[in-house]
């Protein structure tokens, strides 16, 4: 509890402190503390309920398992038990958390860096609580337990594999990056390459939790689809909306025309 705490404070904080909140300049993106204390609470309340949730997983021996209980699509997971893929997706993992720094190399979004934060930190913490939420009411045992001893009790961990966290947390950053980049950048030649990485970054992560042995290949399809959502609906539901001038006038010659536009 004490880290979503931290979370939820570092987030008000930048929220009140990031000058650019305060001026009158052009936003890409609208936040107001009223919208942000509700996504960030129902972030924070789904988050805590997963935790709550996985605290009480009943234990479970391995010989209890049926490996003929698991699809063909999915059981060539079980094969696999690499230390080495697993690594290296959490090399991936990092990678990716890190992408909203890139922000700060353009003048354009440093100015409003601290909104990008916000909104990044808003998507992360919705993505972590629905993952956390959904691993501890499936329980689903990981491939490589059915490696294990069979008189094995697993701990929760080792029923944290639908779905794929990693992949999941490194979609959403990505998929929040590209589509940032997209709302500031709407004209550059620069989208599709950013689109390439942001889809084949969470893939490669994907990739290798199967090849390590901690997920199947349906866990890492639903944890792409849920950190690609949260990555894409949050600055979405932030994105500025200009206002249109609804009295326009004009002079024509011995006159002045005046339209009104309800």
């Amino acid at each position: 509890m004490s880290q979503l705490t931290h979370i939820y404070l570092a987030l008000l904080l930048i929220l009140y402190w990031s000058s650019d909140l305060h001026t009158q300049t052009e936003r890409a993106y609208d936040l107001s503390l009223k919208k942000e204390l509700i996504y960030s609470g129902a972030g924070a309340a789904i988050f805590s309920l997963g935790v709550y949730l996985k605290s009480k997983t009943p234990t479970l021996k391995i010989s209890d398992l049926d490996l003929d209980d698991i699809g063909r699509f999915d059981r060539i997971a079980t094969r696999f038990d690499s230390d080495r893929a697993a690594r290296f997706s959490d090399w991936t993992l990092n990678c990716s958390t890190a992408l909203p720094l890139l922000f700060l190399v353009d003048q354009k979004t440093k100015q409003q860096f601290g909104s990008i934060l916000v909104l990044f930190g808003e998507t992360m913490l919705a993505n972590q609580g629905f993952t956390d939420l959904i691993k501890s009411i499936s329980l689903r045992p990981r491939p490589y337990v059915y490696s294990l001893d069979p008189s094995t009790t697993l701990s929760k961990n080792d029923r944290a594999s639908f779905l794929s966290g990693h992949t999941s947390g490194t979609a959403a950053a990505s998929f929040f990056v590209a589509r940032v980049f997209t709302g500031f950048y709407p004209d550059s030649k620069l989208k599709p390459y950013v689109w390439v990485l942001a889809s084949a970054l969470p893939a490669l992560t994907g990739y290798l939790r199967i090849r390590a042995g901690r997920h199947y290949p349906t866990d890492v399809i639903a944890g792409y689809a849920l950190g690609a959502a949260a990555g894409n609906l949050i600055p979405l539901l932030h994105k500025s909306r200009k206002k249109e001038k609804r009295l326009t006038m004009a002079t024509f010659a011995g006159g002045l025309y005046m339209n009104y536009q309800f």
